[in-house]
């Protein structure tokens, strides 16, 4: 098999991470981002080859692409940096991974299917912790009841950790775009309001909240459930701070509030706050009989240790030959036991 891709953004909170992993599981990727400063001392450390330019300049990036199979895209926010690198990525016939949870990022991937498809390449974003394991589950769910019209998904962090740098900004630069559930096949705006419902994630019942994630699109494409929504359970001063971001959100069109919000952006959490962090995910289908499936997974910290190891996971299928070119989702891709395949994460059916 072989061992060598590129991986854009090795220099970010995740993209360190993932190169690390990475040569500890035997892989040699090619370090790339745009600032050569920040990415030579990694991969003189790790012993691998690197690569720096900015995605603005094509011929640069279609260099380093040159012999490429397969990229693995951690630089966000994508609405800003998906469009070049796809570009990229079918113009040199390079397999295209992301880790991104931006619903707007996944429609324009989508749209691009048949080009992908005439070009032989795979357009597969999302393979971190959005959606990994929940649209693994959610083709788990489906697979046990195959009737299935309605499908709920939710997840709760337990423990000191707290969001990487890069999600925080892109929630930042995703409040203008709004809440989104999928009702009868479409994504549309739900009714005003915090919408709750109580979940048992295997230690009893909390109460969560209605929380846009990216599986109201890629669940359908893996499942074709036409009705979908996402809880997720928050602490108490941070679900009044969401409640509060929604009634603002018209503010949040604004470029230079968002720009002043992020310099509120935190560190990522230390490795000791990630160890004692562990991540649930509860899901739930229903049929027009009123029959009902519900399961489970437990599985490590969840923006960084989850997510490298989910998108490594898929990296090695790729590179392996298991590519299906087109726009994909990870269950659709490569099942709902994908999730699985990585470290300590299990899986139950509670009903």
């Amino acid at each position: 098999m072989p061992t060598a891709f590129l991986l854009y953004g090795a220099n970010g909170y995740v993209g360190e991470a993932a190169a690390r992993l990475a040569v500890q599981q035997g892989l040699r990727p090619i370090l790339a981002g745009r600032d050569a400063a920040k990415i030579a001392p990694l991969a003189q450390e790790l012993g691998l080859e690197h690569r720096a330019f900015a995605l603005e300049e094509t011929a640069a990036l279609d260099r380093a692409l040159r012999g490429v199979p397969l990229v693995l895209h951690l630089a966000g926010p994508y609405k800003f940096t998906a469009a070049p690198m796809v570009d990229a990525c079918l113009r040199a016939g390079a397999h295209y991974l992301d880790i991104t949870g931006e619903i707007p990022v996944f429609e324009a991937i989508a749209a691009r299917d048949a080009e992908a498809k005439a070009r032989k390449v795979m357009l597969l974003p999302a393979v971190g912790f959005d959606v990994v394991p929940t649209d693994c589950l959610a083709a788990h769910l489906k697979r046990r009841l195959p009737s299935a019209t309605h499908l709920t998904l939710a997840f709760q962090s337990v423990g000191r950790s707290g969001l990487p740098p890069g999600t925080q900004r892109t929630m930042i630069e995703l409040l203008p775009f709004g809440d989104r559930v999928r009702k009868d096949g479409r994504l549309v705006v739900p009714e005003r309001g915090v919408k709750t419902r109580m979940l048992d994630f295997g230690q009893g019942p909390v109460e969560g909240m209605r929380f846009t994630w990216g599986d109201v699109f890629t669940a359908y494409y893996s499942t074709g459930i036409p009705d979908i929504e996402v809880y997720t359970v928050l602490p108490p001063a941070m679900r009044k701070q969401m409640g509060l971001m929604k009634k603002l959100r018209p503010l949040f069109h604004f470029a230079p509030l968002r720009a002043l919000l992020k310099r509120g952006v935190r560190p990522g959490p230390s490795a000791e706050a990630r160890a004692k962090t562990v991540t649930h995910v509860w899901g739930e289908v229903a049929d027009e009989r009123g029959n009902v499936a519900v399961s489970r997974l437990h599985g490590p910290e969840a923006g960084l240790v989850w997510t490298t190891r989910a998108a490594l996971a898929v990296v090695r299928r790729v590179l392996a030959g298991n590519a299906s070119p087109g726009f994909q989702t990870p269950a659709r891709a490569y099942g709902p036991d994908l999730v699985l395949e990585c470290e300590g994460v299990t899986r139950e059916d509670a009903a």
